[in-house]
């Protein structure tokens, strides 16, 4: 705990961690709950269709009570069960499910077929100009949009 305490000694970036071990650093002080409530803007629950039967259940719902309404949340799970819509109806606000349907021969690929990722390395100098061109391009499809989805935090948000 000494050593997270130091590294929790301000509000972090980023703090990857099981529910359990947020509810014990809550708790003990080592990570302010006013921290959490200032600064915390998303949080992403991995393996949401599990974390249940892990037995986080109870730390769960104690860490939503230092969840601000204006978190983001994000969860990713594999199947879709009760524990999904129970964290579903705990977390969210306004879900929007994505689902991923396999396409062809899709079971042996990594990334089905029809989920794209690209990306661009540049200088930090060149990136706005980039994302300006990408945008002013029409490269990016306006179908639909998934609130967080971010191309570049230094952009407004308009």
């Amino acid at each position: 705990m000494a050593s997270t305490a130091t590294a929790l000694s301000g509000p972090p970036y980023i703090f990857v961690s099981t529910p359990a071990c947020v509810q014990r650093c809550l708790s003990s002080g080592v990570l302010q709950a006013k921290f959490v409530h200032d600064y915390l803007s998303i949080i992403i629950l991995d393996k949401a269709d599990l974390l249940f039967t892990y037995g986080y259940e109870k730390n769960l719902k104690d860490l939503k009570t230092h969840i601000p309404k204006r978190c983001q949340c994000l969860l990713m799970a594999a199947t879709s069960s009760d524990d999904v819509e129970s964290l579903k109806k705990l977390y969210l606000h306004n879900p929007y499910i994505l689902t991923l349907a396999e396409v062809g021969d899709g079971k042996d690929e990594i990334v089905p077929k029809n989920v794209q990722q690209f990306w661009i390395q540049c200088s930090y100098r060149d990136k706005l100009l980039y994302i300006l061109a990408i945008l002013k391009l029409d490269l990016v499809q306006k179908k639909f949009g998934i609130k967080s989805a971010v191309l570049n935090a230094e952009l407004p948000v308009n």
